[in-house]
């Protein structure tokens, strides 16, 4: 009864945790495509220096001018790195010294406007880098939280009838266990969207189900159950690839360990 409960819950965990891969996907190419670590990088330097009094905004536009073309736009649009073990980003390129000489080779700032910057920077480098990771955290999570209703609502992901049907359906349950398995011993690399596809047709997860009329055209209780079911998929997909490959590898270690009891 234990191990059913575990198998259930396994096969549970690994498609939230293929779905979650989906949204990363999705994410990574939104931050590309809007090049969002590039803006979030120039925003926060602008507001850095907006608050210094003795700081012109002309001067600021020639800093921001001097970083677009030492570094370019497209050096910060390349997709998030996808580390689930350590889930570690690296935000931005640009560094405490670097600041400091483009902001020495700005030709529209005075010596002793540079000399206050320089202490400026030297002074609140750090905290500056922690509101730039903070701000682009905050964004590439709301951007997860909408791409995952998205997909949650595309492929009608109701959690309620997932476990529902791990329960009560052995092959299915079978065919999520056996994806655990693959996702657990070989994590997914960068290039997930090629292997996310033939995973989820084997689930017979579909883009346009058959059902979507019954749930949208009529009003019911099983219509909001349905909605209660996709907004909470949505949630539990947003929290992340790396969480629920942590709690793939507990469970799985969970189950195997309880085997070796027996």
């Amino acid at each position: 009864m234990l191990m059913d409960i575990l198998g259930i819950l396994i096969g549970f965990i690994a498609i939230m945790l293929l779905f979650s891969l989906l949204v990363t996907a999705l994410v990574q190419g939104a931050q590309a495509t809007l090049n969002l670590r590039f803006k979030n990088l120039k925003t926060v330097i602008t507001q850095f220096f907006q608050n210094m009094d003795f700081v012109e905004h002309k001067v600021t536009q020639s800093i921001l001018d001097h970083i677009d073309q030492r570094f370019p736009s497209t050096l910060y649009a390349t997709a998030l790195p996808l580390n689930i073990a350590g889930n570690k980003l690296k935000l931005t390129n640009i560094g405490q010294q670097d600041l400091i000489t483009l902001i020495g080779n700005t030709k529209d700032v005075s010596l002793e406007e540079k000399e206050q910057l320089k202490q400026k920077i030297m002074d609140h480098f750090e905290t500056l880098e922690v509101i730039m990771s903070q701000r682009f955290k905050q964004w590439m999570h709301q951007i997860s939280i909408i791409l995952a209703f998205v997909i949650s609502f595309i492929f009608q992901l109701n959690c309620f009838t997932l476990l529902n049907q791990l329960n009560h359906d052995s092959a299915f349950r079978q065919q999520a266990n056996t994806l655990s398995q693959q996702l657990s011993i070989e994590p997914p690399s960068e290039t997930i969207e090629t292997q996310i596809q033939p995973q989820l047709s084997a689930l017979m997860f579909e883009i346009t189900p058959e059902q979507w009329p019954q749930y949208y055209f009529s009003l019911n209780i099983a219509t909001i159950g349905h909605w209660l079911g996709i907004i909470f998929s949505s949630i539990l997909i947003s929290l992340g690839a790396p969480f629920w490959f942590n709690r793939l590898r507990d469970m799985a270690s969970l189950r195997d360990n309880l085997s070796k009891a027996k």
